[in-house]
């Protein structure tokens, strides 16, 4: 397909805010002390007579002894101890940015819709919500909504978990139930530009994930099935090239904006 007759991309603010990018920086910088807090202590140990400073001259008492053992035991266990936790630190600061990393499937999408797709990613709707991906088309509006890594989410039950810089799992919304909702908001939101015509607008969930199913208002696709969900769905009557155009208008407008 030839460039100009690709989908069309409108890429608006980063996905990660600027507490997610503190709260990582922090988790780094505590990891990267502990690591470093961990080698130099071992260097202490190791390299100097601290150690052997402890050692008494000739027979040693049993206070010796055990004071003796002690000090080995921090020697070993505090360095190795100090390390780990670093490195748990810096893994999981590394973990929590691949998981807030947009990666999406606009840049897939590009090579497979023609120009009378638009995708938006990381628009900020009024009020602040943040609309991952939606994807303008002949039939209207497409939200796609996402799911979190398996690393970094968990289904317990009815309620969903996700796992914070620190490690922490923190309740979140149904990937289902909050796309759902981001389409209401969305139909919204261009409901308010455009009171004469209505913009078709479906939710889904694109993820391999199978713990996530289906409802009545949210589709649920694989990312291979996406573009031929795409292209199934129905023309919209009365959305013709001159009002997809003014909506793109619109929303590339708002995407500035954001």
């Amino acid at each position: 397909m030839p460039d100009d007759a690709r989908m069309q991309l409108i890429q608006a603010a980063s996905p990660i805010t600027r507490a997610d990018r503190l709260a990582i920086i922090r988790a780094g910088v505590f990891g990267v002390v502990l690591l470093v807090g961990g080698a130099a202590a071992a260097w202490i140990f190791v390299s100097t007579p601290l150690i052997g400073s402890f050692v008494p001259d000739g027979r040693p008492t049993v206070v010796q002894v055990g004071a003796g053992m002690a000090i080995w035991a921090l020697a070993i266990v505090a360095p190795t101890g100090l390390m780990v936790m670093g490195l748990v630190r810096l893994f999981r600061s590394y973990e929590t940015a691949t998981a807030l990393r947009q990666t999406g499937n606009a840049s897939s999408l590009e090579h497979q819709l023609g120009p009378e797709h638009v995708a938006i990613v990381n628009l900020v709707l009024p009020g602040g919500r943040r609309i991952n991906e939606m994807i303008l088309g002949p039939f209207g509006v497409a939200v796609l909504g996402d799911v979190p890594p398996p690393k970094a989410s968990r289904h317990v039950g009815m309620r969903w978990e996700i796992r914070g810089p620190r490690g922490r799992w923190t309740p979140m919304e149904s990937p289902v139930e909050r796309t759902a909702r981001d389409t209401e908001r969305v139909r919204a939101w261009l409901g308010d530009d455009d009171r004469d015509f209505i913009v078709r607008v479906y939710a889904t969930v694109v993820t391999s994930d199978k713990r996530v199913e289906r409802s009545a208002s949210c589709a649920v696709v694989t990312p291979r099935e996406l573009p031929a969900w795409l292209l199934a769905l129905p023309a919209q009557r009365g959305l013709t090239p001159e009002r997809r155009e003014r909506l793109t208008t619109f929303v590339r407008a708002a995407a500035a904006r954001s």
